[in-house]
């Protein structure tokens, strides 16, 4: 088994507890902060004391995997009455279980404990034009169960009453498989309000003023809604530990960006930090779904290269057998992909990351062309810089947005960030 906790990533670690609302239908939960709101109380030294041993013993169990008393012994420097009492504990939560014992060397076999990542799990949902897909992922970011249902968007009352008893539906799935929901996350195309209970920018799906509160009547859980993009991104750093500083840029039909500072996405005050597919391009260019001209959105996205409807892995296809046509507008394609890099660069010199359906047709002979064009485009030509393809995991922005929930829930057990 692969511990994914120990590759997850401190996020927005400039936001504290304190500086956030409790969990409601109604309030964005900032990523990073507690999953609840805890009042200050006085604790007794010895209650102190238990409830860091407890929280050691969960962190140690979750990071590293399958342990023995002994090795919680060593590791811990607690004692075995106390290690075996938070195990018994733990194990009648449901946090803990016992794992396979350890291989003998001529003894009795010592029993191993390990961290249960599906006592909990949380629920991440994306609404599109034509489909409703969901998500579940545990405590260590797997996905545990999926569902996607056929169904056209509509922004009325009707619909989101239907996506509601999906979701309902849903979770009812989930705890009858012996995890605890934390709650659901919304994937959405579309720029979240500061509060984070409304959708400020929604031209995508003309959703324009949808409120949380709207969308979630139903749903008698905590909930939460996030910008696709912005979701991604926490995939990416839940996921990859080396990220430090970068601009993810995602090429999907309709493209996004987010922003890494120091390990952690940094969202801005706004929540809109990385919009960059309305950035200018081409000045007095196509007209972009925003009503202004020359987006990026209009050049970057993959519907440039497949016109006509043609398929974008037709398009791939016949441009891998030479088609002149073909390669003219990819080639056309690339530098426009390029020179957004570039502006973006000017302003954030981090790394990129290429993400979005359109980067899982890009090899990495593609991914060192492109690079080649941005570097190209410096006017310093001393640049240093990573350009790399993301995860590119099916479902990544849903999956992002549940992981929300669970990083939250993680760091408040452990008493430490992950």
């Amino acid at each position: 088994m692969e511990f994914q906790g120990n590759h997850a990533r401190k996020i927005l670690k400039a936001i504290t507890a304190t500086d956030l609302p409790d969990i409601s239908k109604s309030l964005l939960i900032k990523w990073g902060s507690d999953t609840q709101r805890k009042e200050p109380t006085m604790s007794s030294p010895s209650t102190t004391i238990k409830t860091a041993n407890r929280q050691a013993i969960i962190s140690h169990l979750y990071h590293h995997g399958p342990q023995t008393k002994q090795m919680l012994e060593r590791e811990l420097g607690l004692s075995l009455p106390t290690i075996t009492q938070n195990l018994r504990t733990l194990t009648d939560e449901g946090l803990v279980e016992q794992g396979e014992p350890m291989d003998s060397t001529g003894g009795r076999k010592a029993q191993t404990f390990v961290f249960k990542a599906q006592s909990h799990a949380a629920i991440g949902i994306t609404m599109r034009t034509n489909a409703i897909t969901m998500v579940a992922v545990d405590l260590y970011g797997n996905v545990i169960m999926r569902r996607r249902k056929r169904a056209t968007y509509c922004n009325d009352s009707d619909y989101y009453d239907m996506v509601g008893d999906l979701v309902t539906e849903f979770a009812g799935k989930v705890v009858r498989s012996g995890s605890e929901v934390l709650g659901v996350a919304y994937s959405m195309q579309g720029i979240i309000s500061a509060d984070g209970t409304a959708i400020t920018f929604g031209k995508i799906m003309s959703n324009t003023g949808l409120t949380l509160e709207k969308l979630t009547r139903h749903i008698e859980l905590p909930a939460i809604m996030i910008h696709d993009s912005d979701a991604s991104a926490m995939a990416e750093l839940w996921f990859d530990h080396t990220i430090r500083d970068a601009v993810c840029v995602y090429l999907e039909r309709r493209p996004g960006g987010a922003v890494i500072v120091n390990g952690s996405l940094y969202q801005g005050p706004n929540l809109s930090n990385g919009t960059i597919e309305h950035m200018c391009l081409v000045p007095g260019g196509r007209i972009c779904y925003c009503g202004q001209r020359g987006c990026v959105d209009t050049y970057c996205s993959p519907e440039a290269l497949a016109i006509d409807g043609e398929s974008l892995s037709g398009f791939f296809s016949v441009l891998a057998q030479g088609e002149p046509e073909h390669r003219q507008r990819y080639g056309e394609w690339m530098d426009h992909v390029a020179q957004a890099i570039a502006n973006i660069r000017a302003v954030f010199s981090g790394d990129i990351i290429i993400g979005g359906e359109a980067s899982q047709y890009l090899d990495d002979d593609a991914i060192t062309d492109l690079k080649r064009r941005v570097e190209a485009l410096s006017p310093f030509h001393s640049e240093h810089f990573s350009l790399r393809k993301s995860r590119c995991t099916d479902d990544q922005n849903i999956i992002g947005a549940a992981l929300r929930f669970v990083q939250s829930y993680v760091t408040d057990i452990c008493n430490t960030e992950v």
